[in-house]
C-alpha cells in the first residue's frame, strides 16, 4: 500500500525544502559519546561538536535516530540498557530529556520512532521487537506489545538475531535486518505472529545493516562477504531494494567495486548504515579488528550512486569514536519548517 494523495503531497513539500537545509553526520558507538561532523569533514577529522560526559549518562550509544517532528535524538545504549533521549541540537555535557530502561530492555540494539502512534518500536535483549509510549520513562513503564524471539522457541515470528531496525510509514511495518534475511512485521503483530513478508535468497545475505529512504521507497542493505582466507580484501556492498518487495528478490541495482572503497580489508567489519534526507546521503561506517580507533572509517555516498561509484568523501579515524563506531544518522543544524509547521 503507498501513501494517499495528500500525505504524498507533504511528502513532497518535506522533501523539497529539506533539500535546502544543512545537515550534519552524527554518530556513537562502544564509547560513551556521540560525535558530530560537518557536512564537508574529510578524512581524518575532528568533531565540530559532542554529546558526552558524566551528565549525558551514555555508556555504548551503538544507535541514534533523529526524529523530526519532537526535534530530538532516541539513542539506544547498548551496555547502557537504555534508551536515552535528547534535544537534538543540545552539545555538550547535557542530561537526556528522558531514560527508558526496564530491566527487559537488557542490551539494546536500534529503535525507531513512529510518531504518527506515539510509540516507538526498539530491539531489545538481542532478540525482539519491544514497542513503548513513545514519551515513555523510566524502569516500570509496561510494553504496549512486543513481537518475541522466533529462533527455536516455537515462534513464528522468524527473529533470531535482529540487527537494525526501522519503520515504514506507508505500510506500517517494521523492518528488520538479520543476518540472512530481511523480515518485516506489522506495527501491531503480538508476540508470535508470523511476519508480513521476508525478502530472502542470495542477494540479502551477509547483510549487517539496513537504512530507509521513504520518500524514494529504497532500502539500502550493507552487507559483507565471508572472507575467503586467502584474498587481500573482502568484499563489500551495498544493495538497494524496492520497499514493496518480498521473496527471492533481487536488488534494484548495487554500490560495489573498487572506487567505492567498500572492500575492506580482512578483519575490518562493517558497523551500520545510515541514510541523511536532508543532504541525499548514505552514509557506511566499518571498523578495524582491534582496539586500534584510527581505523574506525565512514564512507559516505550520494544516495543516487550506483555501481562503481566514487565515493563522496570519507571520515576516519577515532575522532569517529574511541571505539567501535555506531550507526551514523543525519541531524539537521537547525528546526525544519514544512507549509508553517515544524517537522
Amino acid at each position: 500500500m503507498r501513501i494517499s494523495l495528500p500525505a504524498a503531497a507533504l511528502l513532497a513539500s518535506f522533501t523539497l525544502a529539506v533539500s535546502h537545509v544543512r545537515a550534519e553526520m552524527a554518530i556513537g558507538g562502544f564509547a560513551p559519546a556521540i560525535n558530530f561532523f560537518e557536512p564537508d569533514a574529510q578524512g581524518i577529522a575532528t568533531p565540530s561538536s559532542q554529546v558526552a560526559g558524566d551528565v549525558t549518562m551514555l555508556v555504548e550509544p551503538a544507535f541514534g535516530v533523529y526524529e523530526p517532528n519532537e526535534q530530538v535524538i532516541y539513542v539506544s545504549d547498548f551496555r547502557g540498557q537504555a534508551l536515552r533521549v535528547y534535544l537534538a541540537f543540545a552539545r555538550g555535557n547535557v542530561a537526556p530529556l528522558r531514560v527508558l530502561n526496564p530491566p527487559v530492555m537488557a542490551q539494546t540494539r536500534a529503535s525507531a520512532p513512529v510518531f504518527a502512534h506515539d510509540e516507538i518500536g526498539i530491539i531489545i535483549s538481542n532478540c525482539c521487537i519491544a514497542t513503548w509510549p513513545l514519551h515513555a520513562y523510566g524502569d516500570a513503564v509496561p510494553r504496549v506489545r512486543m513481537i518475541g524471539w522466533g529462533g527455536g522457541s516455537g515462534s513464528q515470528t522468524d527473529l533470531n538475531n535482529p540487527l537494525s531496525l526501522r519503520y515504514l510509514p506507508d505500510t506500517d511495518e517494521y523492518v528488520v535486518s538479520e543476518y540472512d534475511r530481511i523480515v518485516f512485521h506489522a506495527r501491531t503483530d503480538g508476540y508470535d505472529d508470523p511476519p508480513t513478508r521476508r525478502i530472502t535468497g542470495a542477494e540479502v545475505a551477509n547483510t549487517i545493516s539496513l537504512a530507509h529512504d521513504p520518500a524514494t521507497h529504497r532500502l539500502y542493505l550493507l552487507q559483507q562477504a565471508q572472507w575467503d582466507g586467502t584474498s587481500p580484501t573482502v568484499h563489500g556492498r551495498i544493495a538497494v531494494f524496492d520497499d514493496s518487495v518480498s521473496g527471492d528478490a533481487l536488488p534494484l541495482y548495487t554500490i560495489e567495486g573498487a572506487s567505492t572503497g567498500l572492500d575492506l580489508p580482512p578483519g575490518d567489519y562493517f558497523t551500520g548504515i545510515g541514510h541523511d534526507p536532508y543532504l541525499h546521503r548514505l552514509m557506511a561506517a566499518s571498523s578495524g579488528n582491534s582496539a586500534d580507533s584510527t581505523r574506525n572509517r565512514v564512507a559516505v555516498f550520494h544516495d543516487d550512486a550506483i555501481g562503481d561509484a566514487t565515493l563522496a568523501h570519507e571520515v576516519e579515524g577515532g575522532g569517529i569514536s574511541t571505539g567501535s563506531p555506531g550507526t551514523p544518522f543525519a541531524v539537521p543544524t537547525d528546526a525544519i519548517f514544512v507549509n508553517g509547521f515544524d517537522e
